[in-house]
C-alpha cells in the first residue's frame, strides 16, 4: 500500500510550480513498468537494536504512512499487524519492528537508519498536531521537488527525482 495524495500544481512566471494537496484518499495503480521488480524474501538482518519512539501502527493512519513515505522515500514499507518493515532497495538497508514488553524494538541494518529517519519525521508531524495532507504543500523547480509542512519556509522532505 502506498498512501499517496493528490496535488494541484500552478506554474509561477518564474518556472517555479507550487501547490497543497487535496486530503483527499487516493491510490494509484502503478504501470508495469514503474513497478519495482520483486523483492527477494526478507531476511531480517540483526543490526543495532533499540527501543522504538514510535508505535510502528501508527503507520496505519494513512497521513502518517504519507508522512514515513517522506523520511524513506527510497524505501518499501511492509506491515504485517502493527510490525513494520522497511527496506531500502537502494542501499540495503533495512529497518524491522517487533513488540518488546510494554512497547516496540526496532532493528536497522546498512548505512541509512531508516527507522531514526521516520520517527523524526513522525515526530515533527505530531508536534504540529498531526494535521492531515492538506496541511502539505510541494515545491517543484528544474533541480528539485520538495515537500513542506505548513508553508514553503517550514519543515520539508526532498523527494528524489
Amino acid at each position: 500500500m502506498v498512501a499517496s495524495g493528490l496535488i494541484r500544481l500552478t506554474l509561477g512566471d518564474d518556472g517555479v510550480a507550487e501547490g497543497r494537496f487535496s486530503g483527499d484518499r487516493v491510490s494509484y495503480m502503478l504501470a508495469r513498468p514503474h513497478e519495482r521488480p520483486p523483492r527477494p524474501t526478507f531476511y531480517p538482518l540483526p543490526g543495532e537494536a533499540r527501543r522504538s519512539r514510535v508505535n510502528p501502527g501508527l503507520l496505519q493512519d494513512w497521513t502518517a504512512h504519507f508522512v514515513a513515505q517522506l523520511a524513506a522515500p527510497s524505501a518499501e514499507l511492509v506491515m504485517s499487524g502493527e510490525e513494520v518493515i522497511l527496506v531500502d532497495v537502494a542501499t540495503g538497508s533495512q529497518a524491522w519492528t517487533e513488540p518488546a514488553g510494554d512497547g516496540w524494538s526496532v532493528h536497522q541494518d546498512g548505512p541509512l537508519h531508516l527507522w531514526d529517519q521516520v520517527e523524526d519525521t513522525l515526530a515533527t508531524w505530531q508536534t504540529v498536531g498531526s494535521p492531515d495532507q492538506t496541511a502539505f504543500g510541494m515545491t517543484v523547480t528544474d533541480e528539485t521537488q520538495r515537500v513542506w509542512l505548513g508553508d514553503p519556509a517550514g519543515p520539508s522532505w526532498r523527494l528524489p527525482t
